[in-house]
């Protein structure tokens, strides 16, 4: 986690210049809203085949994809596993635009889209929850905020499966350390060590039970911490 204070004044920042915060000033021009999710269905298409050959999901039932836009990455997901079952969990306006993209591939019918707010709930009943590119956009007070909200969904066999770039040692891949500073310029969100991932999960009630490359990013597993 990131030492206190450090991120404290971007989200303040971003209110006095747009009247709000960037999600919000999203949701409110939707013209703006459209590049952001056509960016990001671009990024989950490009990384999927990583992400699938890095993690087994054919271990899962059912696979609930948090803060999954119009379901890019839960789609991949479905397409490699014919027999398993989806939820899609984003705010309302975003998973508005999710049909057509399920229909266009053929697994609307075995995807259940529920619009929400992670800060608030998410659903229930799911055997691995995956946030692909989600908590970077967050401090960690944020961050911790929507770990706690799953982890409340989570029954004790589910698991937690993050895909993030993680930031690497002094003098490594620059891009992740670039890419740290463009969320907090954009969003006053942050990548994060493998130590800083623990730690995080750690404050939620979850363990890093495994961390594996997929090319540009990292698939972190994490299952629910043990009584001690």
């Amino acid at each position: 986690m990131a030492p206190p204070g450090r991120r404290s004044l971007r989200p303040e920042l971003l209110r006095t210049l747009l009247g709000c915060d960037v999600w919000e000033y999203r949701r409110r021009h939707p013209e703006h809203g459209e590049v952001f999710d056509a960016a990001m269905r671009t990024f989950s298409r490009v990384d999927s085949a990583a992400v699938l050959a890095a993690h087994d999901f054919g271990r899962y039932g059912v696979v609930a994809d948090i803060g999954g836009g119009t379901g890019a990455v839960l789609v991949a997901v479905l397409a490699a596993h014919p027999s398993a079952r989806g939820i899609l969990f984003d705010q309302p306006h975003v998973v508005a635009g999710a049909d057509s993209v399920l229909r266009a591939a053929g697994v609307a019918d075995r995807v259940r889209v529920e619009p929400g707010d992670f800060f608030a709930a998410v659903p229930s009943g799911a055997d691995a929850y995956v946030l692909a590119r989600v908590l970077h956009d967050w401090a960690d007070e944020d961050a911790l905020g929507i770990l706690r909200s799953v982890r409340a969904a989570m029954t004790p066999d589910a698991r937690v499966l993050l895909v993030e770039a993680v930031v690497g040692p002094p003098n490594e891949d620059p891009s992740v350390k670039f890419l740290d500073l463009m969320m907090l310029v954009s969003a006053g969100g942050q990548e994060r060590t493998e130590d800083e991932w623990r730690t995080l999960l750690a404050a939620a009630g979850l363990e890093l039970t495994a961390a594996t490359r997929a090319t540009s990013n990292i698939v972190i597993e994490a299952a629910p911490a043990r009584s001690r």
